[in-house]
């Protein structure tokens, strides 16, 4: 027999009752209706506060079954076919009930098909067999701040995750999001630091940071941010294209506000260099943006050097601020 031994004030839904207070039958009634998806042949007794679960042994070919349909259940779902991977975990599942790693995965198969009353079902049955389980506190930790807005009990459920497993990089780095949704950006960004730390590829922290930095205004280390996040980010499998398309969409933007911060940078170096020009040559300045030859940025013209009343100044509309003294640019 397979055993399985929980404490009662570690299951899911039982979290709050006292066992103390109530009838052994009372509380085996309730441990009971929490693994009802086990088979009527399980034996589940209840001794004060300790759960005891056996399963009956899965037949050896069953069981090796099972794990062979667990791996293809796997491959379905890494190329995205969670419709098929679903029903492999399922049949997996039937010949041998105490996989709790094809449990798992098929409440991760469900929240792709956004199946997620299903999902929340199948994850809560893993908890009730591994209170332990990291993985599965984050997934339903994502669902109740994505899809129900309950932030509070997502955060919740992600620090049982992560005492379960501390510095947990996916753990953390759900509790950073919901930072963000809770309006904490400053605690978002430490959370976010934590995952990078512990997974320095992990593509959703550094996406996720750069969004908030995006959001707070500090485009440029988010834009590095970004880019790093395209040299050094772990593409996982299909799961991870979301990440990266919208990493793709949020450098476009970050990219398009530097650039139009970096063209009012120019003008206004352009004028202030404009304006030091004049005071000491005595000579007006007139500046014209227009294009150059490749690798020439902008060009100074003495007035009398060129017979002029005026100096000129000429910039390309992309050029960089200016930094040079006057005396090394004109000509």
């Amino acid at each position: 027999m397979n055993a399985i031994v929980v404490r009662v004030r570690d299951l899911p839904g039982l979290e709050n009752i006292d066992a103390s207070k109530m009838s052994a039958a009372e509380v085996e009634a309730a441990v009971r209706r929490c693994f009802a998806f086990f088979p009527k042949s399980a034996n589940i007794h209840v001794d004060g506060e300790i759960v005891t679960i056996e399963l009956p042994e899965a037949a050896a070919a069953d069981a090796a079954e099972a794990v062979r349909l667990c791996e293809r259940g796997g491959k379905r779902a890494g190329e995205g076919n969670y419709r098929k991977a679903v029903e492999i975990y399922k049949r997996a599942l039937e010949l041998d009930p105490g996989l709790l790693g094809a449990r798992r995965d098929l409440a991760m198969a469900c929240v792709e098909l956004e199946e997620f009353d299903e999902a929340k079902n199948h994850l809560i049955e893993v908890l009730r067999l591994d209170p332990k389980d990291c993985w599965s506190w984050v997934v339903l930790a994502n669902l109740y701040s994505k899809h129900d807005k309950d932030f509070a009990t997502a955060e919740k459920f992600h620090k049982r995750a992560l005492e379960a497993t501390p510095n947990d990089p996916w753990a953390l780095n759900g509790l950073a999001a919901v930072k963000m949704e809770q309006g904490q950006p400053q605690e978002a960004i430490k959370c976010f630091d934590a995952a990078i730390a512990a997974h320095p590829k992990f593509a959703n922290a550094l996406y996720g940071k750069a969004m908030v930095l995006q959001g707070l205004g500090e485009l440029l280390p988010a834009a590095d941010l970004l880019k790093t996040l395209f040299r050094q980010g772990e593409f996982q499998d299909a799961r991870s294209a979301p990440v990266f398309e919208a990493a793709r969409q949020l450098i476009v933007e970050v990219e398009n506000k530097l650039a139009k911060k970096l063209e009012s940078d120019v003008f206004k170096e352009a004028e202030n260099y404009r304006a030091e020009v004049e005071t000491l040559s005595g000579f007006p300045v007139r500046v014209f943006a227009e294009d150059m030859p490749e690798g020439t940025t902008g060009v100074a013209q003495i007035a009398w050097k060129y017979g002029r009343d005026h100096h000129v100044i000429k910039h390309t509309p992309s050029a960089p601020p200016m930094s040079h003294s006057i005396s090394s640019r004109m000509s």
